[in-house]
């Protein structure tokens, strides 16, 4: 994997003509505005001079080419259809930009996408993996690239079907347009197979955050400046229930909390569970060899839990088990503006357009000002790349990894942005600079990512399916055998692998 480095800048030169036309360039300053009405009163050597932007060429590393057209094959989830769609302009903001990126990929390296569908979800991951293992063991280059949710393609890594990414030559994993720290994160034996960037638009839609109702915080605490707390490393565990915990109303004055009233925390089964990621709960730790070491339970984990199990017995905390028929009820509830704070996936936001409240986007809290960075974990439906052992080109199928990556970071996320929030992402730049912060703390923790590969695996703890919770102690003590020995068995297995 050729290892190249790209400042920010080129970035920011890169997307500076969207970011000004979705929000609008600043006033000058009243001098500057002065001397563009009297030019000549202007020293030239005050003119700035014209930066032309990097080419997509000294951005990527590599050259265009012409591949005459070849047919490049992806193997992609069909009820994800967002995520690729190559048949035609629609008019709609995002699939249209999703449309522009596969024509650029397919223009820059001269070939042809060829998308094949396939319902890749849960209940289906065994017909969808078994057209994968079955081409590699036939011999057959049926598929070039493999998209898809990355929990249920992850368990058959272990078969050696796939290629790890450090033969990726043109894959370069330090840009911006790829999740920061995989290997370091969730690889076994020194191998990483599953790959989560911006290729796949479900890493923004399942970026967990935390949802505010500025209304709310505006009338019960208007000198707390939320984005500020963010700012100044102050955005932590204790923050959050210490500002929360005191903001519910009983709106029917009859002594208790449900969904009649102002809640100060809504939140649902499954982006609950993402706190432990967020406060960097770590219980796997890989070794220098890749041996995944299992921690068991650590003081940090059981403290973050016992407050997050005291704050969720508080007034005016409701989580739900589960999505009841669909219904997505702690969105529901946030966008009728009674709950001062929700946590969930940043695609709630499709679900909030109509809503009357004003409200904002902060990354998920820190465990302290210790921690290194604001971490937001992706929900376990979030699509990674996996590249067959049977690619017919593997250095191409590298080019295109990388194109795809870098021209949906260059053209979809931003149309992204700019649809799910509306008008906010045009006129709100503390949105611009959460969403940055969000993006840039982005992952997946080991314990997710293989949590359909193991036995017991400790990641569902603050998912919390009641307010009592449960004695962590004892659940981590019951599962501690069958789990290191399910991590034993997966690393002898990753070990093996030649590829």
């Amino acid at each position: 994997m050729k290892k190249r480095l790209f400042a920010c800048l080129l970035l920011a030169l890169l997307l500076a003509p969207s970011i000004v036309s979705c929000g609008g360039g600043e006033e000058p300053a009243a001098a500057d505005s002065a001397n563009a009405a009297n030019p000549s009163e202007t020293p030239a050597e005050e003119t700035p001079a014209e930066t032309e932007p990097p080419s997509d060429e000294e951005i990527l590393g590599f050259a265009s080419e012409d591949n005459g057209g070849a047919t490049f094959t992806i193997l992609t989830n069909s009820t994800k259809t967002y995520e690729f769609n190559v048949e035609e302009m629609t008019g709609d903001v995002v699939t249209d930009a999703v449309f522009e990126k596969d024509r650029k990929v397919e223009e820059y390296l001269g070939i042809d996408l060829d998308i094949v569908l396939e319902d890749g979800n849960w209940p289906a991951k065994d017909t969808f993996n078994a057209k994968i293992t079955q081409a590699v063991t036939a011999g057959d280059a049926a598929y070039d690239l493999v998209n898809n949710t990355i929990v249920c393609v992850m368990p058959i890594s272990s078969t050696g079907c796939f290629i790890d990414g450090k033969s990726l030559e043109y894959t370069n994993f330090d840009n911006p347009w790829w999740v920061a720290d995989m290997y370091s994160r969730f690889s076994v034996a020194g191998k990483l197979y599953g790959f989560l960037g911006d290729a796949s638009l479900s890493l923004y839609k399942d970026m967990t955050v935390t949802f505010f109702n500025k209304n709310i915080w505006e009338e019960q605490k208007p000198d707390v400046d939320l984005y500020e707390l963010v700012r100044s490393n102050q955005w932590t565990l204790d923050t959050f229930i210490a500002q929360c915990s005191d903001m519910a109303i009983d709106l029917n004055g009859d002594g208790t909390f449900t969904e009649d009233d102002r809640l100060t925390f809504i939140g649902e089964y499954v982006p609950n569970g993402t706190w432990q990621t967020s406060l960097d709960l770590k219980v796997v730790e890989l070794a220098e060899d890749g041996t995944p070491v299992f921690l068991g339970l650590t003081e940090k984990f059981a403290t973050a839990y016992e407050k997050m199990r005291s704050f969720h017995q508080s007034p005016g905390a409701l989580s739900y088990s589960s999505i009841d028929d669909q219904s997505f009820k702690s969105m529901n509830y946030f966008a009728q503006g009674n709950a001062a704070t929700m946590c969930n996936f940043l695609y709630s936001t499709e679900y909030l357009r109509d809503m009357e409240a004003d409200y904002g986007i902060l990354p998920m809290p820190k465990y302290d000002e210790t921690q290194e960075k604001y971490i937001s974990q992706l929900g376990t439906s979030t699509s990674a790349l996996f590249v067959p052992l049977t690619t017919k080109n593997l250095d191409l199928t590298s080019k295109v990894m990388e194109t795809l990556a870098y021209y949906s970071y260059s053209y979809v996320s931003p149309k992204y942005y700019e649809v799910a929030l509306k008008t906010k992402y045009a006129s709100d730049e503390d949105m611009h600079e959460m969403l940055d912060i969000i993006r840039q703390g982005a992952t997946f923790d080991f314990v997710f990512a293989y949590g359909t590969s193991l036995t017991n695996t400790p990641n569902s703890h603050f998912r919390f399916y009641n307010a009592g919770g449960e004695d962590i102690a004892s659940a981590f003590a019951a599962l501690k055998k069958p789990f290191e020995k399910s991590i034993e068995v997966m690393f002898r297995k990753y070990q093996e692998l030649e590829h």
